[in-house]
């Protein structure tokens, strides 16, 4: 998840959440004629849950529908205690939560753990039966919300474990070319026109290395960040733009990496 996907810095402030995505709130929502269910989860209910176990804001934005109305919004949560470490013994990604919730309770609130790599800004969302979870807004998503919470807070550590076994083994140039294949038909489905090697392209010193953890990284920020791929017109494609798309891809490749592992 791409840390520049419109997202407005919130620096662990709840007010300034309130006032920036005001979709969060419910007046609002209905002075602006959008209809809640009568269990609406409400996403602040999570993100006090997430501060109280640690968590702190780090960003947020809101989709809008076909019709201009604010159809979701989209947190994003850090936790600094939960981190992958780099050759050096130095931070190179924290742990995430991404909160993701429609503002008239048509789809469930979806939480995903994820980790962030702070020298690229690529943000690594997990994929696994245990990383993520979805609260429907009904009467029993309303009395199980408390214990979904601390349920994946207590998973944090697990999820880190995950993305930390990527790092143990190496690709060969053969399986490295796989990932990425496999990787731009995540994006472009089969029928494409770019060089898959772009997708390998190391950008910094940090993106140097053969492990899975590495290349996965350098595949995903390649992928989704704009003016990294040409097509074979000489055409600098765009980067992902939109919030459910980011989060697919980023879910997906996981998945494709991890099976390296």
């Amino acid at each position: 998840m791409r840390k520049n996907l419109n997202f407005i810095p919130l620096n662990n402030d709840i007010n300034k959440l309130s006032a920036f995505i005001p979709s969060l709130n419910k007046d609002w929502r209905d002075s602006q004629r959008i209809s809640s269910k009568p269990f609406q989860i409400e996403s602040l209910d999570a993100v006090r849950e997430f501060q109280h176990q640690g968590w702190n804001i780090a960003g947020a934005l809101e989709n809008r529908g076909k019709n201009r109305k604010v159809a979701n919004h989209f947190i994003k949560m850090e936790h600094p205690d939960f981190k992958i470490l780099n050759k050096k013994g130095q931070t190179e990604a924290v742990a995430t939560m991404n909160i993701q919730n429609s503002c008239n309770g048509s789809k469930p609130m979806e939480l995903d753990l994820g980790a962030y790599r702070q020298v690229c800004s690529n943000g690594a969302i997990a994929h696994t039966s245990y990383s993520n979870a979805k609260v429907p807004h009904s009467e029993k998503g309303h009395y199980s919300l408390q214990e979904i919470l601390c349920d994946l807070g207590i998973r944090t550590q697990g999820v880190m474990d995950e993305f930390n076994k990527l790092k143990n083994n190496n690709l060969t140039p053969k399986e490295a070319m796989a990932l990425a294949t496999d990787a731009a038909t995540l994006r472009f489905g089969t029928d494409h026109d770019i060089n898959i090697e772009q997708l390998l392209n190391v950008v910094r010193d940090e993106d140097k290395g053969d492990d899975v953890w590495t290349v996965f990284n350098r595949i995903q920020e390649n992928l989704t960040q704009p003016h990294r791929i040409v097509d074979n017109n000489g055409r600098m494609m765009n980067g992902v733009v939109g919030v459910n798309e980011d989060t697919r891809i980023n879910k997906e490749l996981f998945q494709l990496a991890y099976t390296y592992a």
